[in-house]
């Protein structure tokens, strides 16, 4: 066991406060979630804005409505989250700050100017982390691109402290050309202790054969998925050719690195457009498409890509988006999948769709989402967003007509369909970050919307114990990382990934649930390396700041 350097944060802010499958299909939990982004002053909205790289109206359509994604983190090092919100062209990125740790108040002031981030929208995903290992966060910012004059280049911004960023993208070999940008993760692939960078694009295959291999086929828009190798210095390198993975010009939505197959080295799962996800297997740094082994070939229109440990096994599950119409104009007809993790008779990792067994496979046009523990019970819950109300139109107002969906957990691989919370928002939904803006321990929901305003779902529960572990001063060990959080006889794990939901900058926090317990009776991180840190037992309701041995947080 590595020792572990610990912080405990915001003292001053933070008042003190694996089973059967469910049998109730609804559960109503009132007043768990109210949006309060106005009053918070996150005044923000997804507006449309011009689509200068489209050949024709359904091109128009596709580059309006794909989404529009958002960043959160602890931008200016008080402890405090922050956000960044992403606009289409015309409508620019706003850099809002919260104000909890000067006021107690936690608001958003927008300090966009000044901070070097000015810039004219037509972004997709962001990221705040640390490229560079000085332990500041850094940032990226994916744009659409053609190379040449429509859109704008991707950005590769160094933290300068106190607020502010640095354009360091010229020189630096970051030049992904193509559109419109589907995801983004980091991981360090080759475990060289520097992040490296995935991005996807869909190509406007739209409705392509999907016996057709990914690999040849080529969509109306320009661009493929690349890999970029951080050299250090914030020098990149496209190193997607000589690891393995090819060249996929299929319609690519989110991707996620993470240990799927428990030998230390960070995997590589991307979900497709109307076409199997592939899989990738790290193999010490080269990559080989293992989908079929592993059980991974859903043929859908996924799109967002949650990850978690559901049963603490050691093994990580995935839920991954999809369409489902009760009128049957949209979407293949086959929901969400749940994909457990399993060992097969030989000690391989399989994997095998739950979603239906569990009630989680119908959440309409689903988007983003997200596994964290809302009600603080010690249960992972399952959020998903929806909507794609201007494609839609009148084919299908009973798709049109969705709302966002919360599932509680009910112990291991059960959910429960939770609705009449506040939670269940109408709207025209893309991303959702779960984040604990208010520092009560309780984690809220960030939501970005297409022609509407922004959500802050302001989460509720009260009298519950918690505790949050923050591993976002850790650097390329936090991606991939695992915490575990044992009380009274329950195991919970969750992951920290940069990625996942749908066009999401995650704050690499993750929020445990305690539930009337008190504290923790041990907390355990394993690094990507797979070396752990053992914290032993930790006092409930506060923030714990966790980086390696050696790496100061």
């Amino acid at each position: 066991m590595l020792p572990a350097i610990v912080a405990l944060l915001l003292a001053s802010f933070v008042p003190a406060a694996g089973g059967p499958l469910p049998t109730e299909p609804v559960k109503a939990v009132p007043g768990l979630c109210r949006n309060v982004a106005q009053d918070r002053g996150l005044a923000f909205r997804g507006a449309y804005g011009p689509t200068p790289l489209a050949a024709d109206p359904m091109a128009a359509m596709m580059l309006r409505n794909m989404g529009n994604g958002a960043a959160v983190a602890d931008v200016f090092g008080d402890g405090s989250l922050s956000v960044l919100l992403l606009g289409q062209l015309g409508h620019p990125n706003r850099l809002f700050r919260n104000q909890l740790a000067s006021t107690g108040r936690a608001a958003f002031v927008d300090v966009t100017e000044g901070s070097g981030l000015a810039n004219n929208g037509g972004s997709r995903a962001a990221a705040f982390a640390d490229l560079d290992n000085d332990g500041q966060l850094d940032l990226l910012v994916m744009n659409d691109w053609d190379g040449e004059g429509s859109g704008s280049p991707s950005k590769v911004y160094r933290n300068g402290g106190q607020g502010t960023f640095e354009d360091v993208t010229d020189g630096s070999g970051f030049d992904p050309v193509g559109y419109l940008v589907g995801g983004l993760s980091l991981a360090d692939y080759n475990r060289d202790g520097l992040l490296d960078i995935y991005v996807t694009y869909w190509t406007m295959e739209l409705g392509g054969d999907p016996a057709r291999d990914a690999m040849i086929v080529k969509g109306r828009f320009p661009g493929q998925n690349r890999l970029y190798e951080n050299l250090g210095g914030f020098r990149f390198r496209d190193a997607t050719s000589d690891v393995g993975l090819g060249q996929i010009h299929a319609d690519s939505f989110s991707s996620i690195f993470a240990d799927f197959t428990s030998d230390g080295w960070p995997d590589l799962y991307v979900a497709l457009d109307h076409r199997a996800d592939v899989f990738y297997e790290n193999l010490g740094g080269t990559f080989r498409q293992a989908s079929d082994e592993h059980g991974v070939g859903h043929v859908g229109n996924d799109m967002g890509i949650a990850v978690a440990d559901l049963e603490s096994d050691g093994l990580l599950d995935l839920y991954v988006t999809n369409i489902t119409d009760p009128n049957g104009q949209f979407g293949t007809g086959t929901g969400n999948t749940l994909l457990i993790g399993e060992r097969d008779p030989d000690g391989e990792v399989a994997y095998a769709d739950h979603a239906e067994r569990t009630g989680v496979e119908d959440t309409g046009w689903g988007w983003g989402t997200a596994f964290t523990d809302m009600d603080l019970d010690g249960r992972l819950d399952l959020y998903v967003v929806q909507g794609m109300q201007e494609f839609i139109a009148a084919q299908s107002p009973a798709l049109r007509d969705q709302r966002a969906r919360l599932f509680l957990g009910a112990g291991g691989r059960g959910f429960e369909a939770a609705t009449g919370n506040g939670c269940d928002v109408a709207g025209d939904q893309r991303s959702v970050i779960p984040f604990d803006y208010d520092r009560d321990g309780a984690p809220d929901l960030l939501v970005t919307q297409i022609a509407y305003s922004a959500v802050l779902l302001e989460n509720g529960t009260t009298d519950r114990h918690w505790l949050t572990v923050d591993l976002s001063r850790a650097g390329a060990q936090a991606a991939g990382a695992r915490v575990t959080v044992s009380d009274e006889g329950q195991r919970t794990t969750q992951v920290a990934l940069f990625g996942g939901s749908y066009l999401a900058g995650m704050p690499l926090e993750l929020y445990f649930g305690l539930g009337p317990c008190g504290d923790a009776d041990d907390v355990t991180v394993t690094w990507a390396d797979g070396s752990v840190s053992d914290l032993g037992p930790v006092t409930a309701d506060r923030v714990v700041r966790v980086t390696p041995d050696g790496v100061q947080p």
